[in-house]
């Protein structure tokens, strides 16, 4: 059942413990966006991608939890899954870092979510192995690395203290989420055969399809550095984000050299035919 995404907060020993853990959000410049300066239109489309980032990231709370203990059923090295367990509070600091920004303009937006979506369905019949193998792919080879690479291109634009501040802390937590991957599959590589590769290849464009709207859509239209919407290129940037014109030929960038080649140096080869549709 879809309900509206929406976060709660215990306190006390929990916060406590937390902070200790991440003390990174005391030292951005909170407090620092005026909303007056931008169009109110332009202030709620803010609002709305700020809290679909809060419910990316809370999502890849539940992605990270699965990861951790697909490895360790898999018997991983079991430094390798403390470093993916490490990753569980950089999501979280993530989710909270995203969801303080929409409360700076003014708060999150209503977005209905389905949390039971959160955990796809998976095949039956999978071995530890496989279902590790699946899961380490899907959300570090594709979807950190999509959303690594996207970051970084808002992060250079991002043209206000806060909304910087808060892409260099998650760009720096997401380099190892991204790292994971390489490291596992170097640890896995030689209990993987042909028929594996073949199948985790299809993994991977399943992977791919699924977010493959996040770069097929008719960007806004910039005369004079102004958008459709009568945005101003510059508070667009400072706000947190790359305009959609440029995003798009960006995304599929992304998918081709941090994605689909690092697959390839795996020996997880996406067929010809899938790349191009891909990335059509």
């Amino acid at each position: 059942m879809s309900e509206p995404f929406e976060l709660e907060w215990l306190g006390g020993p929990a916060e406590r413990h937390f902070r200790r853990a991440r003390p990174e959000t005391h030292d951005l410049p909170w407090g620092t966006i005026d909303v007056s300066e931008y169009p109110p239109s332009l202030v709620d489309a803010a609002r709305r991608t700020w809290t679909q980032v809060a419910i990316n990231e809370y999502r890849a709370v539940v992605a990270f939890s699965q990861v951790v203990g697909a490895m360790a059923l898999a018997r991983a090295p079991l430094d390798l899954v403390g470093m993916a367990s490490d990753f569980l509070a950089d999501e979280c600091l993530h989710v909270e870092l995203a969801s303080r920004v929409t409360s700076e303009l003014g708060g999150g937006a209503t977005i209905l979510v389905d949390m039971r979506k959160f955990v796809p369905e998976r095949r039956t019949g999978l071995s530890p192995l496989q279902l590790a193998n699946e899961l380490v792919l899907e959300v570090s080879c594709v979807a950190e690395a999509f959303s690594g690479g996207t970051a970084l291109a808002n992060q250079r634009v991002a043209a206000h203290p806060l909304t910087r501040a808060v892409f260099d802390t998650i760009l720096r937590d997401e380099a190892r989420h991204r790292r994971l991957g390489a490291l596992y599959f170097d640890w896995a590589r030689e209990s993987i055969d042909d028929a594996e590769r073949a199948r985790l290849a299809d993994v991977a464009v399943r992977a791919l399809d699924s977010i493959s709207v996040l770069w097929r859509f008719r960007p806004s239209v910039v005369v004079d550095g102004v958008t459709e919407q009568g945005w101003r290129i510059e508070d667009i940037h400072a706000l947190g984000w790359l305009e959609s014109s440029k995003m798009a030929p960006l995304a599929r960038e992304v998918v081709r050299t941090e994605i689909l080649e690092p697959l390839d140096r795996l020996g997880i080869v996406v067929p010809a035919a899938d790349r191009q549709r891909l990335l059509a």
